[in-house]
Parts: structure tokens; C-alpha cells; sequence
């Protein structure tokens, strides 16, 4: 039978997730823009 071993703690470093939360903004932003520039192409051809 295997003796089970303690995991060592390792200390995490605080990460930054600011880069994240911008490449989310530019994802979302260019998600609404893409949305309305079609949505305005569908109400010009009504």
C-alpha cells in the first residue's frame, strides 16, 4: 500500500488581471459594436 504524501503548500503570488479585464472590455466592446453595425444594416434594408 502506498503511503499517501503531503502535498506542499507553494505561496501563489498575487496576479494582476488587469490585462484580462481589458481583453474582456475589447472582446465585449467589439461584440456590441459588431451587433449594432448589423442590427443598423437590418433596420436600413426594412
Amino acid at each position: 500500500m502506498a503511503i499517501p504524501q503531503s502535498k506542499k503548500k507553494v505561496k501563489e503570488e498575487p496576479t494582476s488581471l488587469k490585462g484580462t479585464l481589458i481583453a474582456v472590455f475589447i472582446v465585449g466592446a467589439f461584440l456590441v459594436i459588431s451587433w449594432l453595425a448589423v442590427f443598423g444594416l437590418y433596420l436600413n434594408r426594412l
